[in-house]
């Protein structure tokens, strides 16, 4: 059963791209077939390219209110290339986001080997959907996700629970997406969750996959998932991007469903100058029993291309 729906999800996404090679060339075109296909491939995508860059330094000394200088440095990319053509789509997204700070703990200054750098933001996830049109706005869909991290990552008493790709999520699934402007809701019954844990160290594995399975690399579980997208202008120069990720493992009870809700908000104030707001929420027992939580505000300077 495992083979048999990863080799689907795999099969999905392998055929997306050999349609999207091939352009989708159907009998219909007429004699100048090559040209009207170069120009319809350009058209036919929608690539956009965002990249926000932070910086931050604070620097204190004899401070009658207290506090800690510190230096902090950022980057968040998000990464959207989309093709359709006829009752076709594909719609990929990357998104990666990195951000470290140092604090003058020790108040022996900020480079003092007494002091270390802590990653306050480290997140890495593809996401790839192939539909084809069934009726109306609903599409027939294969769904490939992947959620991972960079760096490191400490608890607050330093134990290492975290590494690149340690843990590492896939989510492959089979089912029927419901798509219109800025927003897409999809549906499936048949998907399966794969998470893996590369990094060998018995502290990781233990955090991932429990004390008494800490020698496993990987373990896999078929449930039903629902992912909600939804990304717009909702005034002038304020955009809004929201997603929610339900996954429901069928050997546990309906209440440990696992819960992933992000919104990011960004507003333009200056043409080389955005404000931001992320919150992100996610219930994961397989990881721990209480809400996880995070939020990040700031200034930034965007690029688009």
């Amino acid at each position: 059963m495992k083979r048999i729906l990863i080799t689907l999800a795999f099969a999905l996404l392998s055929f997306s791209a050999f349609a999207i090679d091939n352009n989708f060339e159907s009998k219909d075109f007429e004699t100048s077939e090559e040209q009207k296909t170069d120009s319809a491939s350009k058209s036919n995508w929608t690539i956009k390219n965002d990249l926000i860059l932070t910086f931050e330094q604070t620097q204190i000394s004899n401070w009658a209110a207290g506090g800690y200088s510190n230096l902090s440095f950022g980057g968040l990319f998000k990464g959207f290339y989309n093709y359709k053509y006829k009752k076709h789509k594909v719609d990929n997204t990357a998104e990666a986001s990195y951000a470290r700070t140092r604090q003058d703990q020790n108040g022996e200054g900020i480079w003092d080997s007494g002091n270390r750098w802590i990653k306050s933001e480290d997140k890495l996830e593809l996401n790839s959907i192939y539909g084809y049109q069934a009726v109306g706005r609903w599409n027939y869909s294969g769904l490939m996700n992947i959620k991972s991290q960079f760096d490191n990552g400490y608890d607050k008493d330093t134990n290492i629970i975290s590494a690149g790709l340690s843990p590492a999520i896939l989510t492959s699934s089979i089912g029927m997406e419901y798509k219109t402007i800025g927003f897409s809701a999809l549906f499936s019954v048949i998907t399966g969750k794969t998470t893996y844990c590369l990094d060998t160290r018995q502290t990781i594995r233990q955090g991932v996959f429990g004390k008494d399975d800490w020698d496993k690399a990987w373990k896999f579980s078929v449930g039903s998932y629902i992912k909600l997208f939804y990304q717009r202008d909702i005034w002038t120069n304020v955009n809004v991007l929201a997603k929610l990720d339900l996954f429901w493992d069928y050997s546990k009870p309906m209440i440990d469903t696992d819960i992933n809700g992000e919104v990011f908000v960004s507003m333009k104030l200056h043409k080389y100058l955005n404000a931001f707001v992320s919150i992100q929420a996610a219930i994961d027992k397989d990881f721990s029993t209480r809400i996880q939580y995070k939020e990040r505000f700031g200034f930034s300077i965007p690029i688009n291309f």
